[in-house]
Parts: C-alpha cells; structure tokens; sequence
C-alpha cells in the first residue's frame, strides 16, 4: 500500500499490519515484532524524511508471507540512508536502528533513483520439542 505517512494514520497502519498477520496465523510473538518494527519504520520517514512539494510524506509499504517468515519493505523517496547513532541515556531518538537489529532477523538498506528501500525479515520461532 501507499499513502502519505501521518502520525494521526500510524495505527490504522498497525491495524491493517494486524489484521495480516492474523490472517496468516503468525504468532502472538512475531506478530508484535513485526508491528513495532513496521511503526518504527513508518515513525522514521515521518520524522527523517523532507516532505515533498505538496508537504506529504508519501511511502510504501510491502508486507509478504515468505518461507522463512514475514517481510516488510519501507520504501520513501528520500535517498540518504538510515545512520546508525550512539544516543546518550537519556536521548529521546536515535534508538531507531538499533531496534530494528533487536526485533529482526535480517534488515537491509538499497538506495535508488527513486529513494530506498528498508527491508526487514521476522521468522518464527523454532518449534519446540515436548517431553
């Protein structure tokens, strides 16, 4: 889907995201990485993405049920990737990179013509043996 990136649209963002997920039977734990990764995504073009001439914000995002669990690709229009930081403490932003490294698997950046792409894998837990 594409739309203009708004603060006030971020959780029916995540209610759409949800809804997926629930449909594809992820589980409770995957479902809430993937949320809080494709939020921080979306929270980051809002807040390090210049508007464009008509003073939106415009992305897209791609959601897919793949073999080795879901993906999810943030594409925006702006070129310059994400830069990883090294915030104080008490620092309210800059924790960004750090929790998409945290909550996925495999993340990837591609710059092109048209801006970038941010690419995260979540996979499911490993199953479990019972006794």
């Amino acid at each position: 889907m594409r739309f203009n990136v708004r603060a006030e649209d971020l959780g029916t963002v995540r209610d759409i995201v949800a809804a997926h997920l629930g449909w594809w039977r992820v589980d409770s734990g995957t479902a809430f990485r993937m949320l809080t990764v494709v939020n921080e995504l979306l929270t980051n073009v809002l807040q390090h993405t210049p508007a464009d001439a008509d003073g939106r914000r415009m992305a897209s995002l791609l959601l897919q049920r793949v073999p080795d669990g879901i993906t999810a690709i943030v594409r925006d229009h702006d070129r310059c990737p994400p830069v990883y930081s090294s915030p104080t403490l008490l620092a309210e932003e800059g924790r960004g990179l750090m929790l998409l490294s945290a909550l996925a698997d495999d993340t990837s950046v591609s710059v092109t013509s048209a801006g970038k792409d941010v690419w995260v894998l979540i996979a499911p837990p490993e199953p479990t043996e019972h006794s």
